[in-house]
């Protein structure tokens, strides 16, 4: 399954890559990306390319119009797809030193002495392309002023255009149909790691692609564990579980992302259910006030009920989404802010734009870190609030199979 976007949607995003190069004062680009969590870390050279490779790349760029972009590939048997996917001109193999490559092309366009602006994973997390590539890079171009841009490209990425909303919204629907596959299909006696397959065969025969499936099931009378695991174990499912999710299917890229709790043959004991209706009124309250103009310090604020229940979070409260993690991201320091006090409030933080996708995600656990769920949704911001794109109820979910 190969998607394009409209010739118009990829002139948007060249346009504003080229502004930014203006703004810095920039001969080109240099966008690294590699497979990352299910190829989310190809997310800036994805954007300019629609190349989603499963290793790594390198976009070369320029300024000029008139100078053709050149796409690097990691694998030379990953070439061909790339050639049928992508509208980039120049689509090659990289090498086994894909740095020679890169210096090689920008030599021969002209660029290689003067400012070039480096565009690697994730700036939030200090990802960029690898340290022996860069040394390369520098050795065979003594001239190149290479900057690191990469969190001012990020920033063109967060606002979504109409086409990126709509590839989110069957990202979203994939997404939801794992959850209603839980649902329908969880029974006693099953394995833990079983579940993917139930979670993966749910949208895959339908064009969907994996992305994220995190679970952990446990007794609800005797709870072990406060957050989805990133690899389930071998655990036999038992009537009166509990199995907390993050479950994220994608459409070429594009992902949903959707936290629920699935009840293992009967409704969530008092303690559980007390612990799901505070995250059901944290996450009403956080999506009333993410609008357009609002800040980090209001969605805080927002959930504070988290903190009036005993509760803290581990997981981040909110975080920019699409294709991969992105700002504005809430982590759990804002914890210290809870119960709310106006004499000391959070630092103001990002102000959140129309357009961006956010997923909100009250994960309260108990100061013990023995039990937690998560409950949330992949959101647009819009001037009412921020919008769910998915269409599983905000309930309990309980699996009544066998």
């Amino acid at each position: 399954m190969w998607d394009r976007f409209s010739a118009g949607e990829m002139a948007r995003r060249w346009a504003l890559a080229r502004d930014l190069m203006r703004r810095r004062d920039l001969a080109g680009l240099l966008v690294f990306g590699n497979s990352g969590v299910n190829r989310h870390n190809q997310a800036n050279v994805f954007w300019l390319t629609n190349h989603l490779d499963l290793h790594h790349n390198y976009l070369v760029a320029p300024l000029d119009e008139a100078i053709e972009p050149a796409l690097f590939v990691g694998l030379t048997n990953h070439v061909p797809n790339a050639r049928q996917v992508s509208d980039v001109p120049i689509i090659e193999w990289g090498g086994y030193n894909p740095a020679e490559a890169v210096a090689a092309r920008l030599r021969a366009v002209g660029l290689e002495r003067g400012r070039i602006g480096l565009v690697g994973v994730n700036h939030k997390f200090g990802m960029g392309m690898p340290y022996q590539h860069y040394g390369s890079l520098r050795q065979v171009l003594p001239d190149l002023e290479p900057m690191d841009v990469t969190a001012e490209f990020t920033r063109l990425r967060e606002i979504k255009s109409a086409e990126e909303i709509t590839w989110l919204r069957r990202a979203a629907a994939f997404t939801d149909q794992a959850i209603l596959a839980l649902r329908d299909q969880v029974r006693p006696g099953v394995r833990e790691y079983s579940l993917l397959g139930i979670i993966e065969g749910a949208y895959r025969s339908q064009g969907g692609q994996p992305h994220i499936a995190f679970l952990r099931s446990m007794a609800m009378d005797d709870p072990n564990g406060c957050l989805p695991a990133q690899n389930p174990s071998e655990r036999i499912l038992r009537r009166g579980d509990v199995i907390i999710t993050e479950i994220s299917a994608s459409y070429w890229g594009y992902s949903g992302q959707i936290h629920r709790p699935i009840f293992v043959g009967s409704d969530p004991t008092p303690a559980w259910r007390r612990m799901f209706d505070v995250a059901r009124t944290a996450y009403d309250r956080m999506a009333e006030a993410i609008r357009p103009g609002a800040t980090e310090r209001d969605v805080i604020r927002a959930a504070s009920v988290i903190g009036e229940h005993g509760y803290l979070i581990y997981d981040d409260l909110i975080h920019g989404y699409g294709v991969d993690i992105m700002p504005p991201l809430i982590d759990r320091s804002c914890c210290a802010y809870w119960p709310w006090d106006e004499s000391r409030p959070a630092p103001e933080g990002r102000c959140l734009e129309q357009g961006m996708a956010v997923v909100i995600q009250p994960n309260p656990i108990t100061p013990d870190e023995r039990m937690g769920l998560q409950l949330g949704a992949l959101t647009v911001v819009t001037n009412s609030g921020a919008e769910s794109l998915h269409a599983v109820p905000f309930e309990p979910v309980v699996a009544t199979a066998g």
